[in-house]
């Protein structure tokens, strides 16, 4: 099989053979169906509490926005939480943060004695002030240490000088509690270790349909089935659906990632730090550093999942930011689709008596797929309830295609926003 090299992830992959596909039929606990993040956490959850688990991927695991994104490791949703706080009260939203932070956590544990996953990087996201716009940066580190017991910090303008020249920054906000890791190796990990506690995956095997046998479930797949008590569907943007309730309620939305070739020396007329950084825009670059002097710079979004000269299109953004980088190389570019909710948030919960979804992580899904994956083997293992305070975010039907051009007037009216306020700031 021809191996598919398109992204930084896939180049630096470490992984075993492709694992089989399923033929015949198999029983188990549980059937998972979707082989990224979100399954592939509920699997090793499941896993660890010594519940027999299948896992069943179309393609190959992580083959999908889990192993494409930027490798952004922090606390919160892709909704700003001072918004979940004015919708559901601070008390609620407190709880909910902390479910993102301890999503952190299960990956740094994980990862830990893994360097293939970059964990092992210094730990810091800075967020940059675009522009020369004053943004009270003080009092919000100040809220957050405060109310969500944060450990923020401020960086002034000549700090963030120091570290990277670019006239498109002000000051910036430092985190120290998030990190950078390669997304596609940390789901091999957590493969092999689900592995190792009796799991199985079957890779190119596509779920067709769940249909309900007395007291369990039946998976149809391309080459057998899957018996089960309980099935957990994990599919989120994944053009393959099982359900249709689920795919009604998930827009797939691009965002888009380039590889710089090494830059040697002239990394450091950029960028002189190892910390990954975003910036305050509501469409924002994101992009860290690499070990081999490469730039992984991402951004934009749009429901054109596959833009033609995405190359040349990512370098110049990449090249606004830092003019001094003139003349170097892309060596790769590449589209990941994330799945979005019409609120943003991850949808969690269950749809009818043992069957169990998870999806619509896009933006934000490192944390919040680890936590998710927690939640559920809880609720399924202990009857614990703690998944339902993701009930507020349901399944909104998004109504395909105008949800679709909904979201690309909505991502023009940021970015037309993103242009004013940089002209006008």
């Amino acid at each position: 099989m021809k191996i598919d090299t398109d992204t930084y992830y896939k180049q630096t992959e470490h992984r075993a053979n492709l694992r089989s596909k399923l033929y015949g039929t198999i029983e188990t606990d549980i059937c998972i169906i979707g082989g990224g993040l979100a399954g592939i956490n509920t699997l090793v959850e499941l896993s660890e509490k010594n519940v027999s688990a299948v896992l069943l991927e179309e393609k190959r695991l992580g083959s999908g926005a889990s192993g494409r994104n930027g490798g952004f490791l922090s606390a919160g949703y892709s909704v700003p939480i001072k918004r979940l706080e004015r919708r559901l009260g601070r008390k609620y939203a407190q709880d909910l943060y902390r479910l993102s932070a301890e999503g952190i956590e299960i990956v740094r544990r994980r990862c830990q004695n893994s360097p293939q996953t970059e964990i092992d990087t210094e730990p810091g996201i800075v967020r940059m002030s675009w522009g020369k716009k004053e943004n009270n940066l003080i009092a919000q580190i100040d809220y957050m240490n405060s109310i969500y017991e944060t450990k923020l910090s401020y960086w002034s303008k000549s700090k963030v000088a120091e570290h990277y020249s670019s006239q498109k920054y002000s000051d910036a906000i430092f985190n120290p509690d998030a990190y950078q890791l390669h997304s596609l190796n940390y789901i091999h990990k957590c493969a092999v270790e689900a592995e190792s506690l009796g799991a199985k995956i079957f890779e190119e095997t596509t779920a067709i349909n769940i249909t309900r046998r007395k007291h369990s479930y039946i998976v149809c797949t391309n080459n057998g089935h899957v018996r089960a008590n309980t099935v957990v569907i994990c599919t989120s943007a994944s053009r393959n659906y099982v359900n249709t309730k689920l795919y009604n309620a998930i827009l797939p939305i691009g965002t888009y990632v380039l590889l710089t070739e090494p830059l040697f020396d002239r990394l450091t007329e950029a960028i002189r730090s190892p910390y990954a950084v975003s910036d305050n825009r509501r469409i924002e670059n994101y992009y860290r550093p690499l070990r081999s002097t490469q730039i992984l710079w991402g951004g934009g979004m749009s429901t054109r999942l596959k833009p033609n000269n995405l190359k040349q299109t990512m370098l110049k953004d990449l090249l606004k930011v830092y003019p001094q980088l003139s003349g170097i190389r892309a060596q790769l570019a590449w589209s990941g689709t994330m799945g979005y909710a019409t609120h943003s948030m991850p949808q969690i919960g269950k749809l009818k008596d043992n069957i169990w979804y998870l999806q619509g992580f896009g933006g934000h899904g490192l944390n919040t797929t680890a936590i998710a994956g927690n939640l559920i083997a809880r609720a399924i293992v202990d009857d614990d309830d703690t998944y339902e305070l993701f009930s507020p975010f349901r399944l909104n039907f998004v109504a395909k295609p105008l949800g679709l051009l909904g979201a690309e007037l909505i991502y023009l009216s940021w970015k037309t926003r993103d242009l004013l306020d940089e002209y006008l700031g």
